[in-house]
């Protein structure tokens, strides 16, 4: 695993396709799996007879929502190159792969990408994808960043653009804006309150020395699990008083992200609780579909 292994920088694939490899990083393809399973189940659950034309919206809407969350990746990087060459020294900026300015520009056009496409599916939608730019963009970049105001308002920054929007935007496509939209906007809220941190556990010491101010490097581990914890019960209760019960199946994941907040994965760069944090935002999508189609 170590030669192919994100820490390795993956050299095989390097020696092939050289730079195209540092930009596909900088997009960071794990985290574009859970907005494609939004779009594509996301907007076809509240549509009771399928046709291609369904289909085919959500196509569109799923790259839409993934070249969103790829451009808040890119400047991510793009504002934390510094910190970077600490605790990630492997990713494409600091090690020479790729250039601030190219992973600035890459960010851009991306951003671009997402607006113009948006905007041909509705206009709603895309004054959604502009308000989850906005949060996505000036999460890392100044002057608007929460990164270093307060740790709950870092969190809760990244749950609106993670959860609430994304949520919003898919079932506004073909839904509106219902109550079933915003219970199920909620749910998405609270998951990613909830295990978003998970990401800040290893970086935690390097983040205090950038004035990052996140719920590990402030109230420790134990605050994590104590937001974990509270933000499941939310998610159970909530799940329980709207009648989703099959959302109940998710807190098999928080449980099994609790248990491995520590432990570093192998192929991801961060830990398993954070790979269950994402395998739990983007199977969210897939329930919802299931059970608005009443296949569970």
């Amino acid at each position: 695993m170590s030669e192919f292994g994100i820490r390795k920088g993956y050299p095989r694939l390097r020696k092939h396709f050289g730079k195209l490899v540092g930009y596909a990083q900088l997009c960071r393809a794990f985290t574009l799996i859970a907005p494609l399973l939004a779009g594509l189940f996301g907007v076809l659950a509240p549509v009771k007879d399928l046709t291609f034309e369904h289909v085919k919206t959500a196509g569109f809407v799923a790259l839409t929502l993934a070249l969103a969350q790829a451009c808040g990746q890119c400047l991510n990087q793009y504002a934390d190159a510094d910190l970077d060459k600490i605790i990630k020294p492997y990713r494409p900026i600091p090690s020479g792969l790729v250039r601030k300015d190219e992973a600035l520009g890459l960010g851009w056009l991306l951003a671009l990408f997402a607006v113009g496409r948006a905007f041909t599916v509705t206009m709603f939608f895309g004054l959604v994808i502009l308000a989850l730019l906005f949060f996505a963009v000036f999460y890392s970049i100044a002057p608007f960043s929460p990164r270093r105001v307060n740790p709950l308002i870092n969190t809760g920054w990244m749950a609106t653009s993670r959860g609430l929007l994304p949520m919003l935007a898919v079932w506004s496509v073909f839904g509106g804006l219902s109550s079933v939209a915003w219970s199920y906007s909620i749910l998405a809220f609270l998951w990613v309150f909830g295990f978003q941190a998970t990401k800040d556990v290893g970086d935690a010491e390097a983040d205090k020395q950038f004035q990052i101010k996140t719920i590990p490097n402030t109230w420790g581990v134990k605050g994590l699990l104590a937001t974990m914890g509270v933000c499941s019960i939310m998610f159970g209760i909530l799940s329980i008083i709207s009648g989703k019960f099959i959302m109940l199946i998710l807190l098999g994941l928080g449980l099994l992200a609790m248990l491995t907040v520590r432990k570093q994965a192998t192929l991801t760069e961060n830990t398993y609780a954070w790979a269950a944090f994402y395998a739990g935002l983007g199977f969210l999508y897939v329930l919802m579909f299931l059970t608005e189609h009443h296949m569970l």
